[in-house]
C-alpha cells in the first residue's frame, strides 16, 4: 500500500540523524556493543540491552511472577520499568504513525535514567516525556491521535526503597523553561502467587498549570512462563481542567521467543466533565530485537473509535505505527 511505503521511507529518513547523534551521545556504552553481539553474557561485565539484558532481568525480581512481568515491561520499554530499575538506561525512539483522519505524523524522543553514584547513590537524572508521570502510559503512546512530545530533564531523589514501598521526589524543567516538582509513591506487595498488585500515586505541581494528581492501579496475572494478563486503571486530576481524565485497559502480553514479544490490548479513554468516552481502541504491538542487542523494531496496527468533543459525532479510523528504538544500558 502507498501509505505503508511512505511510512517506512519517512522513518528511515528520521533515523539517519538519530543513529549519528545517539552514537556520539552514548559512545562509552556503545563501544563494546559489537564485540558482545550474540555472544554469551559475561557476568563480570555490565550487560548491554538485548538478549543478555532480557535474561538478566530476572535477577531483579523477587519471585517468578515478577520476573516475567519485568521481562515483558523492559522488552517493551515501559517507562516505569526503566525508571525504577537498578541500572542506567537510555532509549531513543523514532516513531512514524498514520491514521485515516490525521494522516502521517512522526516523532523522536529520548527517555531513560542515569544514576549519579559519585554525587549520591540515591540521586538519578531522569529523561522523560513532557507530561511524565502526570500522564498515563497509553496517553503517551496513543497511536490513534497525533501528539507532539518533548523531553524534559529531572533530578530524582529516592527517599525510601523497601521491599513493597518506594517514594521518589523529582524536580525538573519542562519546555519553555517552566519548572515542575513531584512526589511519587509506589506500593507493590511481595507475593508468591501468580497475581501481582501494583499501586502508584503521584502529586505534582507544574509551573503555569498548577497542582495535579495521577493514580494508577495495575493487576498482573501470570498464565504460564511466557504470558500474562494485565488490567490497568489510571485517573488524573489537574487544576488546569475541570473533572478528571481516566483510562482502563486490558492486555495479553506474551514472549514468543527471546527476541520477539507481542501485546494484544483493548482500552477505553474518557473524561468526566463533560462525561463522555474519548476513544475505544483495539490493537496489537509486535516488538522484535533485530540485528544488534540494543536495537528494537515495533509494529502497532489497530482501530480506534474516537470522539474529540462532547457535541461531535464519534468517528472510527484504522491506525498503524512503526517504531525503531535504540536502547542501551548497564547493570550496576
Amino acid at each position: 500500500m502507498m501509505f505503508s511505503k511512505r511510512l517506512v521511507i519517512s522513518l528511515l529518513h528520521t533515523l539517519a540523524g538519530l543513529v549519528a547523534s545517539f552514537t556520539l551521545l552514548l559512545s562509552p556504552w556503545a563501544a563494546g556493543a559489537d564485540n558482545t553481539d550474540m555472544e554469551p553474557v559475561n557476568e563480570n561485565i555490565p550487560a548491554l540491552f538485548g538478549l543478555g539484558w532480557l535474561d538478566q532481568t530476572q535477577s531483579f525480581a523477587s519471585d517468578s511472577a515478577n520476573a516475567l512481568a519485568n521481562q515483558l515491561d523492559r522488552f517493551f520499554g515501559v517507562q516505569r520499568s526503566d525508571i525504577e530499575a537498578a541500572y542506567s538506561a537510555l532509549r531513543v525512539t523514532a516513531t512514524e504513525s498514520w491514521n485515516d483522519i490525521d494522516d502521517f505524523d512522526s516523532g523522536l524522543r529520548l527517555r531513560g535514567k542515569v544514576h549519579l553514584p559519585r554525587i549520591n547513590e540515591r540521586i538519578s537524572l531522569i529523561f522523560s516525556e513532557e507530561d511524565g508521570d502526570g500522564t498515563t502510559y497509553y496517553s503517551q503512546n496513543n497511536a490513534s491521535i497525533a501528539q507532539q512530545e518533548s523531553t524534559r530533564v529531572n533530578l530524582e531523589v529516592n527517599l525510601a526503597d523497601e521491599s513493597a514501598h518506594r517514594l521518589f521526589f523529582r524536580v525538573g524543567v519542562r519546555s519553555g523553561l517552566k519548572g515542575r516538582v513531584s512526589m511519587r509513591y509506589r506500593y507493590e506487595p511481595v507475593t508468591q502467587s501468580n497475581t501481582i498488585n501494583r499501586f502508584t500515586q503521584s502529586l505534582y505541581f507544574k509551573d503555569g498549570d498548577g497542582f495535579g494528581s495521577f493514580s494508577r492501579y495495575q493487576l498482573d496475572h501470570i498464565l504460564n512462563e511466557e504470558s500474562l494478563l494485565r488490567w490497568t486503571n489510571d485517573i488524573r486530576f489537574e487544576e488546569s481542567f475541570t473533572g478528571s481524565e481516566y483510562t482502563s485497559s486490558f492486555e495479553f502480553l506474551q514472549l514468543r521467543s527471546s527476541q520477539t514479544a507481542m501485546s494484544w490490548y483493548a482500552r477505553v479513554n474518557g473524561v468526566t466533565s463533560p462525561g463522555f468516552v474519548t476513544s475505544y481502541d483495539l490493537g496489537v504491538r509486535i516488538r522484535k530485537n533485530i540485528s544488534r542487542q540494543w536495537l528494537f523494531m515495533e509494529l502497532e496496527p489497530g482501530y480506534t473509535w474516537r470522539k474529540q468533543a462532547y457535541n461531535i459525532a464519534r468517528e472510527g479510523t484504522p491506525y498503524i505505527v512503526l517504531r525503531l528504538e535504540m536502547a542501551i544500558g548497564t547493570f550496576n
